[in-house]
């Protein structure tokens, strides 16, 4: 591996005698679009090799074709219907992502995925093949869940699930005047703790020790980011906000705290609006952030870049109200992905001959696919790739059992207490899709708060933020995108 005279760029020597280029961007980088042109522009490869599928492609040009900077219109207008589909095909991680991206683009004023749409632009300048190098996302977030779901032993979900229930159960027993049991008292059938015999550890089933078996063994399966037994709670949540900002170059990480808890908090409220001076002051850190990480990646330290995409999946994880692993995250996001596009950056060096080729990736990739080139072309690779390329096979029956067991104790629940019968086949519904009112509740007010958010942006756009009079000066000057409404004070509070 070389470094060429650009330290935005890494240098890979192909057998054929082709040169592969790639470039590490991040995808809410101005900065790395510019790079990804000018690199282009200078290299006349016959081949580009971008970081998309085939679905992401096509969102971006279409969002470029609408005019649709940061994304917005993709996140509007859901239906009740829509958002249950989503939760039904799996597609709410894939809504929270894009929202995260949108979200993330608005407050440090960059289109998301810009450096691609430069890529393709540039690559038409020049006549280069345009080559898609990852992974379907469809299939890249089933194995997400698969991978999470026989890693996470307890279910976390199911656990809340049943302390609804639990409360439910327990507020039907107010109305009937107190009579009968309390459902979590030891007489009673205990719905909100498991018996003594079930909160025993159980046994690792087979699957769940092949999967373990096959994280062990592959590259990296410690968890990277060190995210441990707490750090998962608000106060874990800002000492590593605190740290990724002082890594990142921000001068006063705790401000800008401050102002994105207050952008968070007047965008989820219908009456308040979301101050100019507040989506400065976190742009101006996001972006020291976003740059100093992809240096840091560029130069083979990928730690924080990875790091900082793991927050926004953790995050669109979270929204969605799944489960976190962060070795699934390791494993699918990084790990396997690396190989899949240092094997297809492999096949353009094969395929361009003497001549050269550009890779545009993310700089948190850089590193794997370095320790990947060496066995690229080996058809053991190719086997392992076209295995990742696929989402995992379940096994069968599996998600109807959970379903059944959910329905007989909730059946149960009904015979015993005769004033929740009435609430018994809503219930049952419940059981079997739990997170449909949340994820109603929830997508429709993060599409309102990124609605809010982006038409701040976009009149900030059209004033000139950085104009005499204009925001950085202006303290008190404010805009509401649905209502009006008065800001509230500084509050420090980390909530």
């Amino acid at each position: 591996m070389d470094r060429p005279e650009n330290d935005c760029v890494t240098l890979l020597k192909h057998p054929s005698g082709s040169q592969v280029y790639i470039i590490g961007t991040a995808h809410v980088s101005r900065k790395a679009a510019e790079d990804v042109a000018a690199l282009i522009s200078r290299v006349s490869p016959v081949i580009v090799v971008l970081e998309l599928d085939e679905q992401r492609q096509q969102k971006l040009i279409e969002q470029a074709q609408e005019g649709d900077k940061y994304g917005l219109n993709r996140l509007r207008k859901k239906s009740t219907w829509e958002i249950v589909r989503m939760g039904l095909s799996g597609e709410g991680l894939q809504y929270f992502m894009s929202a995260m991206y949108t979200v993330t683009g608005a407050v440090v004023g960059t289109m998301p995925g810009g450096e691609f749409l430069a890529a393709l632009e540039a690559a038409q300048g020049v006549g280069a093949q345009v080559v898609l190098g990852d992974r379907d996302q469809n299939a890249t977030l089933k194995r997400l869940s698969y991978y999470t779901r026989y890693l996470t032993r307890q279910d976390s979900r199911s656990q809340a699930d049943m302390r609804r229930l639990r409360n439910m159960m327990d507020s039907s027993r107010k109305e009937d005047g107190g009579s009968g049991p309390r459902i979590d008292s030891p007489t009673s059938m205990d719905v909100g703790r498991q018996p003594d015999f079930m909160q025993r550890e159980p046994p690792p089933t087979r699957k769940e020790m092949e999967v373990e078996e096959e994280v062990r063994q592959s590259r990296g399966s410690e968890d990277p980011w060190g995210v441990g037994p707490g750090e998962d709670t608000e106060v874990g949540m800002r000492r590593r906000l605190l740290e990724m900002m002082k890594q990142g170059g921000c001068p006063q990480p705790n401000k800008v705290l401050e102002a994105a808890q207050r952008i968070f908090r007047d965008g989820m409220d219908p009456s308040g609006s979301i101050k100019p001076t507040d989506i400065l002051t976190v742009r101006e850190c996001g972006n020291s952030i976003v740059d100093t990480f992809r240096l840091r990646a560029i130069k083979g330290d990928s730690t924080w870049m990875q790091r900082l995409e793991q927050e926004q999946v953790a995050g669109a994880k979270g929204a969605a109200g799944m489960e976190l692993s962060n070795t699934a995250m390791r494993k699918v996001l990084v790990d396997e992905r690396d190989l899949i596009l240092a094997r297809r950056l492999w096949e353009a060096g094969l395929e361009a001959g003497s001549q050269p080729v550009v890779g545009v990736v993310g700089a948190g990739h850089l590193k794997g696919i370095e320790h990947y080139w060496p066995e690229a072309g080996a058809d053991a690779t190719e086997a392992t790739v076209q295995q990742y390329m696929q989402a995992p096979r379940e096994d069968k029956g599996s998600p109807w059992l959970t379903g059944a067991v959910g329905a007989a104790v909730l059946g149960t629940i009904g015979y015993r207490r005769p004033k929740a019968a009435a609430m018994f086949a809503g219930a049952v519904a419940f059981a079997t899709a739990p997170y449909f009112g949340f994820m109603i509740v929830t997508v429709n007010r993060f599409s309102k708060f990124a609605s809010k958010l982006v038409n701040t942006v976009e009149m900030m756009d059209a004033g000139g933020e950085g104009s005499a009079g204009g925001f950085a000066e202006d303290t008190g000057m404010s805009w509401a995108a649905e209502g009006n409404g008065s800001t509230s004070g500084t509050d420090s509070e980390w909530k």
